[in-house]
């Protein structure tokens, strides 16, 4: 009799346990998949970032169009040219997870200032976590302006394209200080089509003309600081 007590009294106290396994894992589960959902979901952001980093462009891709002249003097990729150090600074909006932004980036080489891009972008991004430490991801792209006002022995002004389009993947990590600033490392990976801008020059004896076309990859390493107000 007391054994059948004491088995019955087992199986009366298994029982809550057996019901509290699969919900306490059920319940870790959300609690995983709500820690890895978007930081923020802000109505409306403004924004302005200051930074400092290096950026590195590829050589021209084929079927790029690099403009030689007769004296066998070649033009090269507006990227690939300006590959260096950079200053910039960023300033946009953010409607829930999409971004319009204007970036001017300041491109240093051993020419000193020796071009600079503006780009007007717009993409979406958001952040994985809510801690102190976060995570961003981003995609966006748009118009590309350079200026290449440095030119330079063999290469001038004229052959090089300074309009064009890009495509941009950015992932980083950001330190929150307060609410209005926080710190951020970001790497963006890119490409770019530069069909404009450049001169027509003559690239033959017989006076024939062409413009520089090019396309290529550019890759990014930047870390700055960010105002941020939200609503």
């Amino acid at each position: 009799m007391s054994q059948t007590k004491k088995d019955g009294g087992f199986r009366r106290a298994a029982t809550p346990l057996s019901i509290s396994l699969p919900t306490t894992l059920f319940a870790g589960a959300l609690a995983l998949v709500a820690d890895s959902r978007p930081a923020e979901a802000k109505l409306l952001e403004v924004y302005a970032d200051a930074y400092v980093g290096g950026m590195y462009g590829t050589d021209p891709n084929s079927p790029s169009v690099v403009t030689q002249k007769p004296d066998m003097t070649r033009g090269n990729d507006f990227f690939a040219d300006n590959s260096g150090g950079l200053l910039g600074v960023r300033a946009g909006v953010e409607v829930l997870y999409t971004d319009l932004y204007l970036q001017f980036d300041q491109l240093l080489t051993t020419r000193a200032f020796s071009g600079s891009t503006l780009q007007a972008m717009l993409g979406w991004d958001f952040g994985i976590g809510d801690g102190a430490w976060r995570g961003t991801l981003g995609a966006y792209g748009g118009m590309v302006f350079g200026f290449p006002y440095t030119p330079h022995f063999p290469i001038d002004s004229a052959q090089i394209a300074t309009i064009g389009v890009a495509a941009e993947g950015q992932a980083g990590v950001e330190r929150v200080l307060n609410r209005l600033f926080r710190l951020q490392l970001v790497a963006t990976f890119g490409y770019h089509y530069m069909f404009g801008g450049s001169e027509s020059v003559v690239i033959d004896n017989a006076g024939n003309t062409a413009n520089t076309v090019t396309h290529g990859f550019h890759l990014l390493l930047k870390g700055g600081i960010r105002f941020n107000l939200g609503i």
